[in-house]
């Protein structure tokens, strides 16, 4: 008995085989027409690129150059650092008030009624193009205060004293290990930090080698970027300031 073959449908006669009717396309499916040029520059550099960049240089952290030689020899001319502003935010909204402690370094810029605090427009700007059509006259005259960057050396309630050079707090003697080896003999009054205040000085105590709160007095502490928290470069230095 043999055995029975593999079972094929078999068409039948006269039928056709069958086709899947595939519908017209529809209009969506079509190449569409690029967006215009305006719409294309909202969502690629504004959307997509500026407005997470202003996010995070507002609210997370920022780089920031150093220039001059106040802070030496902790920092030198040329460094790169990333400032924390997460934090600012967070004081500002009662969250973290008190973030800063004494020996961190800082961004902040000078008390506004303090005139040693601003300083003229940088002079490189007269040779601009663009300002060649301004009337240069009119912007000599004109002051911004620029950001410092310092070290927290009195918090709110300390009370600080420079003696020969000797800074003091509440009557004792600070150990600063990171000052430079040469130090001025300036002397500065007992100073009450108050509330919401910092008294601030570079870590290079050279004379006159930088401007700080023995000259400026108290910086706000509305008036504070944020801390550095991390050196970006040179390379070889990288890590905390």
């Amino acid at each position: 008995m043999s055995a029975p073959e593999d079972s094929q449908a078999a068409p039948l006669e006269g039928a056709t085989s069958s086709q899947a009717a595939l519908p017209a396309p529809s209009p969506s499916s079509q190449a569409k027409k690029p967006a215009p040029l305006w719409r294309r520059f909202l969502r690629e550099v504004v959307l997509e690129t500026l407005l997470p960049a202003w996010l995070v240089i507002t609210f997370v952290a920022i780089p920031v150059g150093v220039r001059g030689e106040s802070m030496n020899p902790t920092l030198e001319s040329g460094d790169y650092l990333i400032v924390l502003k997460t934090e600012r935010w967070l004081s500002a909204w009662g969250i973290r008030p008190n973030y800063i402690s004494r020996g961190d370094i800082i961004v902040t810029k000078a008390p506004e009624d303090n005139p040693a605090s601003s300083e003229p427009l940088p002079s490189y700007l007269e040779t601009l193009p663009v300002l060649g059509l301004v009337n240069w006259d009119f912007l000599r005259d004109l002051r911004f205060r620029p950001y410092l960057i310092k070290r927290v050396i009195g918090v709110p309630g300390d009370t600080v004293e420079v003696k020969a050079g000797v800074v003091y707090i509440s009557g004792a003697k600070l150990t600063e290990t990171y000052t430079t080896t040469a130090r001025g003999v300036d002397d500065a009054p007992v100073t009450v930090v108050r509330p919401n205040t910092f008294y601030v000085m570079g870590d290079n105590r050279t004379r006159g080698s930088s401007l700080d709160s023995r000259a400026f007095g108290l910086v706000r502490g509305s008036d504070v970027a944020g801390r550095a928290v991390l050196r970006l470069w040179p390379l070889n230095r990288i890590g905390q300031p």
